[in-house]
């Protein structure tokens, strides 16, 4: 592991106590230099297991620490191993302290695998810092599968040694000038240039295009959703002419039916007043009287005031006296003279006028 002197890391306490928080359910750890600030580069993945942890616990996972009375006595340099060791295995067996490798059967709790993430983290980002002053780090934490993201936050490691190393500082030397350097240089910072333009205008226009088809495209679907609308009002529209039509249909043919209805019982009428007429006839015809009297008696049945002046009881007594009858009878005469002369005697002069 690298050590910590020389750099000095800003604002990765808080994320530590963060991330303690929400270790629950943790599957790895994802750091990222963000020193540029539109883009991300993944540097390194942490697996948050025993076997991935183990190299930075502060106690190896699965060695028991020894008892002092281990200790006493025994002196030992595990890298003295040869050869002859075979010969001498039980003079080792006699000098190695017992219990040297004990296995602990208890995992790791959520809080011991984030501080030995952390300890990794701040040798990643000392080893990535090395050579400039500072670096900015993003680190991730995800839940199993990358499903979700439990927490992130962001931190800067700085390299206090950077302004003080003498190897690291550039000698300030003036460069011999060419004119090959320059008109390269120049080239350079042209093309560049260019560069960078073509690439402003085809955000420009890749911006335009974009802005253009999503109102093309907001335009397309207002306009199509006013096409549904128009459409079902138009089908209301026609529902209701065909409806309209229908019910016209209906009254007509109910208005010839009553008209039908009415002309055959007007028919049905003057059919049966003829019959009835025709019957009178026959019935009066039958009682003696000529067509003439039926034509007289039909008159007088006619005439309202004649019929109330026949009704009254002293005409009536009148009537009964033959000599009365001859003088009536004497007086229509002579109207209905009188009648004739008056006709014939407007007739002429109409003819002349």
């Amino acid at each position: 592991m690298l050590h910590e002197e020389g750099f000095t890391f800003e604002g990765l306490e808080p994320i530590e106590q963060r991330f303690l928080r929400r270790a629950a359910g943790a599957s790895y750890l994802v750091i990222k230099d963000r020193s540029e600030r539109n883009h991300e580069e993944t540097l390194d993945r942490l697996e948050l297991t025993d076997d991935d942890l183990d190299p930075y616990l502060d106690q190896p996972f699965g060695l028991a620490p020894l008892a002092q009375a281990d200790y006493d006595g025994w002196e030992h340099d595990p890298d003295e191993h040869d050869e002859d060791s075979d010969e001498d295995s039980e003079d080792d067996d006699e000098d190695e302290p017992p219990h040297r490798l004990a296995f602990t059967p208890e995992p790791l709790t959520n809080a011991e695998k984030v501080r030995a993430a952390f300890r990794w983290i701040r040798e990643c980002a000392i080893r990535n810092t090395i050579g400039d002053r500072s670096t900015r780090f993003r680190v991730k934490l995800y839940g199993p599968k990358g499903v979700n993201c439990l927490a992130t936050g962001q931190f800067v490691c700085r390299n206090d040694a950077y302004d003080v190393d003498d190897a690291a500082m550039p000698k300030l030397e003036i460069p011999a000038p060419t004119f090959e350097e320059a008109t390269r240089a120049g080239s350079v910072k042209g093309l560049k240039a260019l560069g960078d333009y073509y690439a402003q205008w085809g955000q420009i226009v890749l911006g335009s295009v974009g802005q253009l088809q999503g109102v093309n495209n907001a335009m397309l679907a207002r306009l199509h959703r006013q096409l549904q609308e128009s459409r079902g009002q138009v089908d209301q529209l026609v529902a209701s002419i065909l409806e309209f039509r229908v019910r016209e249909l209906e009254v007509a043919e109910e208005r010839a039916a009553d008209e039908r209805d009415g002309d055959a019982r007007t028919t049905l009428a003057r059919e049966a007043l003829g019959q009835l007429g025709s019957a009178a006839s026959a019935f009066l015809a039958g009682r003696g009287m000529t067509p003439e009297m039926i034509d007289v008696f039909g008159q007088i049945g006619g005439n309202p005031d004649l019929m109330a002046a026949l009704k009254d009881a002293s005409v009536r007594d009148l009537m009964k006296d033959p000599d009365n009858m001859k003088a009536l009878a004497e007086m229509l005469r002579q109207a209905g003279q009188q009648a004739r002369a008056a006709r014939e005697a407007t007739t002429p002069n109409e003819s002349a006028a």
